[in-house]
């Protein structure tokens, strides 16, 4: 954790809070990102909502994975995340988005992009 309150460093990920409210979460490129890990992701998003849900934009790292009790607890927790959007730069991180979204069905929004530009301009339809 830096000295700033809205961001957190993790072995495996980096979470901060922007100034526009939106949860940025970043993935190391090549992580195998386990049970363990989505629930410390998941800490992390509930400690920067103060206990109210959130916008977040995560951006998948090149050659990351992720196990299915770590894609079951991020569906589990869709108390935390009012829509999400997956930001990744290969086509295999597509298809793993792809994968979470369709296979695990979160009752959350959540879509895929190439480019944070695009997501955040998504997640904006969803602020108040």
């Amino acid at each position: 954790m830096s000295g700033d309150s809205t961001e957190t460093a993790h072995p495996k990920f980096r979470i901060s809070l922007r100034p526009d409210g939106i949860v940025y979460l970043t993935w190391a490129p090549g992580v195998a990102i386990g049970v363990e890990d989505a629930v410390a992701a998941t800490e992390a998003i509930a400690g920067l909502g103060g206990g109210q849900r959130v916008l977040a934009l995560i951006c998948l790292g090149e050659g990351s994975t992720q196990d299915r009790p770590a894609r079951l607890e991020f569906s589990r927790r869709d108390d935390l995340v009012t829509a999400a959007a997956l930001v990744v730069r290969t086509p295999a991180l597509r298809v793993m988005g792809n994968l979470f979204v369709n296979v695990n069905r979160p009752k959350t929004p959540i879509r895929v992009f190439d480019d944070e530009a695009s997501a955040i301009a998504w997640l904006q339809e969803f602020t108040p």
